[in-house]
């Protein structure tokens, strides 16, 4: 009964902590043609933040979108100091990995599931830490994206080059995005020093290389800023959505 009370709830809904794991929590944007037909299995969309841990900011800026495409917006929240003596860079799956934050997320995506009958499968962006998140969640369970949209990573793994796991990853549409002034250089997952606009590039290049349906997109005059890069993230979002309903 609870969870089908859930279902009738709209809007933004406020954190609620993960039942797998109560030291993690998330939002959601459920819109309201979703209160009007609860029955209908309704698209999921998670958006992870960066580094700076806005989460609720992320799922705000994604409600007129939410609502145009009708789909359930999930934001997570990865809190500095959750898991002991981890650094605040633990939620983007750097190797070695410490906490499974990948099981946390399926985690939050099954309980949203079933209290708002959403899909299990679902669009996945990231902006910044947040890309590093996303691109690497990828890699592990490629099966369970639709549409992956990364938006300016400081660091960046290449992809496994295993037959089984390419497969699946080449049935995923990949959208990178960057700011034509997003100058900044990070100590790159590569150890490399590279600058966030050539890791991006190389990325695009190793994932094209094998194959896998990749887009690189500059977005002109814009910096290290996640809301500025959102329109082009969300077009491409949108016409994932559309296309599956096709």
């Amino acid at each position: 009964m609870r969870d089908l009370q859930k279902r009738y709830q709209k809007g933004r809904i406020p954190f609620t902590a993960c039942r797998q794991d109560p030291r993690f929590s998330y939002c959601l944007y459920v819109p309201e043609c979703h209160q009007n037909y609860p029955e209908q299995t309704a698209p999921l969309l998670v958006v992870v933040h960066g580094s700076a841990r806005t989460a609720e900011s992320f799922r705000d800026a994604f409600v007129e979108f939410a609502e145009r495409e009708r789909c359930v917006v999930l934001a997570p929240l990865f809190p500095i100091g959750a898991v002991a003596a981890e650094s605040s860079d633990g939620y983007k799956l750097q190797p070695p990995r410490g906490y499974a934050y990948d099981h946390l997320l399926l985690a939050m995506v099954d309980e949203v599931a079933q209290a708002f009958h959403t899909e299990r499968d679902f669009l996945l962006y990231g902006f910044s830490g947040g890309a590093q998140f996303a691109h690497r969640f990828y890699y592990l369970h490629p099966q369970r994206i639709k549409g992956l949209s990364a938006h300016a990573p400081g660091q960046v793994c290449l992809p496994p080059q295993s037959e089984e796991a390419l497969h699946a990853m080449r049935q995923v549409p990949v959208q990178l995005v960057i700011g034509s002034e997003d100058r900044g250089t990070e100590r790159s997952g590569l150890e490399m020093g590279l600058g966030r606009a050539q890791l991006l590039q190389m990325l695009a290049d190793a994932l094209g290389a094998l194959g896998v349906n990749v887009c690189r997109q500059e977005v002109e005059g814009a910096g290290h800023d996640g809301f500025a890069l959102l329109p082009a993230g969300q077009a491409f979002l949108a016409e994932q959505l559309r296309n599956g309903r096709c």
